[in-house]
């Protein structure tokens, strides 16, 4: 079978070449805006950058959103493929099918981020009469705009790539002790290790949370985005699996599991979202926003719900894993 024919690669295929156009036309705008925007001004050029400029950004903010939304439907399409992929016991079987999966995700997971540090600034720049951070909002865009042309041409390059008849390795492999990928060791960090950093960067979120230091807040929750992955696929994902050999990170989106994973991914990137968003735009945009709250309350429900499996689970088997 054909996977370029299956109805939701053909959807995210058609909705990166309608993106791919409308973005390049609002890059353009950006860039005349960039150069000659000056609200002091009355020419009629300057009439028109502004005219276009409510264009722009209805265009760009609309694309954002919706490649923010779809990297939902593309895990979903991911694990739908593992159907017909020889091997592929979930999206992680999938994603190795192609030398490009793994950078096509990571890609993926940094431009959720850049994007919405592009709809944050455009709330605030819309809050303000005197549009104070149009230039710097649409000067950001023409550097993410590269971002997001890498992140169409890879998503072509990696579904073109794939050649379903070929065998793929499962997740037992990619996330197995022995493996030499760089993702299998990250992941096998010991979990004496990692569990205890991650709780301890929680504690630290909530202290500086208190202190409100954006600067510590935006780097340790980058540094906490990092070891929820990890003790995610290495510890409290065994525990949602009952399982000790079972080290996946995408298992956790499936039925099986009553679809958990989306619920804890979701809860995990808002977090440390608008966690790293503070730091962000405060210093790079001299802009600031009050989401430190936000972030922590995202980040505790994410730690509270991981904790529950391992709690759960001993206290109904009285051992741990």
């Amino acid at each position: 079978m054909n996977i370029l024919l299956t109805p939701e690669v053909m959807v995210l295929l058609i909705e990166d070449f309608l993106l791919f156009v409308f973005n390049t036309i609002a890059a353009i705008i950006s860039y005349k805006i960039s150069k000659n925007f000056n609200l002091s001004e009355t020419s009629s050029n300057q009439y028109n950058l502004e005219k276009q400029s409510y264009l722009a950004s209805y265009i760009i903010k609309f694309s954002l959103y919706l490649k923010i939304v779809s990297i939902i439907f593309f895990i979903y399409t991911l694990d739908k493929l593992s159907l017909i992929i020889p091997g592929a016991m979930c999206a992680v079987g999938v994603t190795s099918a192609s030398d490009f999966g793994l950078y096509l995700l990571l890609i993926k997971i940094l431009n959720i981020y850049l994007y919405g540090f592009w709809i944050l600034i455009n709330n605030q720049d819309l809050k303000n009469e005197s549009y104070p951070y149009t230039k710097s909002k649409f000067k950001y865009f023409l550097y993410i705009y590269f971002f997001f042309l890498a992140e169409v041409i890879l998503q072509y390059l990696y579904f073109f790539d794939i050649k379903p008849q070929e065998l793929v390795s499962c997740c037992s492999t990619v996330f197995n002790s022995e493996t030499i990928s760089i993702v299998g060791q990250l992941t096998n960090i010991p979990n004496y290790i990692s569990v205890p950093i991650f709780y301890g960067l929680f504690l630290a979120l909530l202290y500086f949370t208190f202190k409100k230091n954006l600067k510590v807040i935006g780097i340790v929750n980058l540094v906490f985005l990092i070891f929820s992955l990890i003790t995610l696929t290495s510890f409290f994902g065994t525990y949602i699996y009952e399982l000790p050999t079972h080290h996946c990170p995408f298992c956790i989106l499936q039925k099986d599991y009553n679809f958990i994973g989306y619920f804890l991914y979701i809860f995990l990137l808002a977090g440390t979202f608008f966690g790293i968003a503070n730091f962000v735009l405060k210093y790079f945009f001299n802009i600031e926003i009050d989401r430190i709250k936000i972030s922590l309350s995202f980040n505790s429900v994410y730690a509270i719900s991981v904790t529950f499996y391992p709690i759960k689970y001993f206290l109904i088997n009285r051992v741990w894993l």
